[in-house]
């Protein structure tokens, strides 16, 4: 069965009186006819009950506890809040109405608020996840900044000054898992290191896996370090200087 504020015809006797009084009084405005003060208000409870005259009665619709003393004076106020609330279809509800009033006639405004307190939510929502995903592209781009700098200095490093640079390094952000899988792919270019294995430091502390390097490097030969050393890419030619060559000089004439 169809609820009774979705039917085409509404089944709620107040709301279809709020939609004939709204009809009414459009119809009549179009036409430049002038209508009495609060016409909304007068139409309503003239298709709703029967009424010429806006009483208490009337009003205690939309208030029940209220009294005919506690009307005395007052009266205009209940007569333009409920004309203001049928005219905006029940989305502007003015005291002395209780906040609940439009739903009494335009069930629908309960709905269309809800609704428009989820988009807001949303939208929020949205908005903040949006914020979240630039900080952390922003965090992501400057932490590989970050370890970009550090792979390259560590390609000017030999197995006699790796330590220094895992010492360098190691207070930074970079995550030790990172770190380490720079050392070991770098390593694998140093007859000193060739032997070295990450998973036999599984667990450890990074200031362990350079220990163990620079001790490996003081252990390599005087042949082998200085090999090490011209394996490094910072050796700079002076274009001044004459080139080696290998060859047999050969004697004038």
């Amino acid at each position: 069965m169809i609820p009774a504020h979705l039917s085409l015809v509404p089944l709620s006797p107040e709301r279809r009186a709020a939609m004939q009084a709204i009809a009414e009084v459009e119809s009549t405005a179009s036409r430049g006819i002038y209508s009495a003060a609060y016409p909304y208000t007068r139409a309503f409870f003239r298709h709703f009950r029967g009424s010429q005259r806006v009483t208490v009665r009337e009003i205690n619709y939309f208030a029940p506890v209220l009294t005919a003393q506690e009307l005395r004076g007052r009266k205009d106020s209940w007569l333009n809040a409920i004309d203001r609330l049928i005219e905006s279809r029940g989305t502007r509800c003015y005291l002395p109405l209780p906040s609940h009033a439009g739903s009494l006639i335009f069930p629908e405004v309960v709905f269309q608020e809800t609704e428009r307190r989820r988009r807001q939510t949303e939208l929020k929502e949205e908005r903040y996840s949006r914020q979240r995903r630039r900080q952390a592209s922003s965090h992501e781009r400057a932490y590989q900044a970050l370890a970009a700098q550090a792979e390259i200095d560590l390609a000017f490093q030999t197995p006699e000054t790796v330590s220094s640079w895992g010492s360098r390094w190691s207070g930074t952000k970079l995550k030790q898992y990172d770190l380490e899988d720079m050392f070991f792919r770098w390593s694998e270019r140093f007859p000193s290191l060739i032997s070295l294995e990450r998973r036999d430091f599984y667990g450890q502390p990074f200031w362990r896996v350079m220990y163990e390097a620079s001790m490996r490097a003081k252990e390599a030969g005087p042949a082998v370090r200085s090999l090490e050393r011209w394996m490094v890419p910072n050796k700079l030619i002076s274009k001044g200087e004459p080139e080696r060559c290998t060859g047999r000089k050969l004697s004038d004439g």
